[in-house]
């Protein structure tokens, strides 16, 4: 009995010293482990039924209920201390009928965008988010406005801005995004 006392605190101290010495704990920065995550994670489609619309988002994002939403909104979030990040695709009126270049302009300058890129049937958007004062903040954003008929399919991505290379991929989703 004493022997067996003996080995299994023996055993039990090994073990504890191999875990204190091996098993290091990962701190590297949030952002480089959601980027890690990012990468790895498989990505889910969200098919809009009122206006036909599939969207991909990160597995781990959090989907708000459509109850929450307008007819044809969806929003799906992550939040973690001091990162979130949404993604979000809304349908907006276009009664003026604007073209892509009247459009671009108007986004534009409503978000004070610092990038753009016009496409055939589409522009993307990019820049920081300024606050209700003007003021500039440390968040940024990325949106994709696609135009079908009187309509504008809108797929936006908000950030902190020390996320940019976490959220690189979903960037690229955006970018790809084709409505039909």
């Amino acid at each position: 009995m004493r022997r067996f006392l003996f080995l299994s605190m023996l055993v039990f101290i090994t073990v504890m010293v191999w875990v204190s010495v091996y098993e290091k704990e990962d701190d590297s920065p949030l952002s480089q482990k959601l980027e890690r995550a990012m990468s790895l994670t498989r990505m889910k489609a969200y098919h809009d039924d009122d206006y036909d619309y599939t969207v991909r988002y990160p597995s781990f994002f959090e989907q708000t209920p459509d109850s929450l939403m307008d007819k044809g909104c969806c929003r799906f979030s992550f939040w973690q201390d001091s990162i979130e990040i949404v993604q979000t695709v809304f349908v907006e009126q276009n009664p003026e009928d604007l073209t892509i270049e009247q459009a671009m302009r108007k986004y534009t300058s409503a978000l004070h965008a610092t990038s753009q890129q016009k496409k055939s049937d589409s522009f993307i958007l990019s820049g920081h988010i300024f606050d209700d004062k003007g003021r500039l903040t440390a968040r940024c954003f990325h949106a994709k406005f696609v135009k079908h008929r009187k309509l504008w399919f809108v797929q936006s991505l908000t950030y902190p801005e020390d996320c940019k290379t976490s959220v690189k991929r979903l960037m690229t989703e955006i970018d790809n995004w084709k409505v039909w």
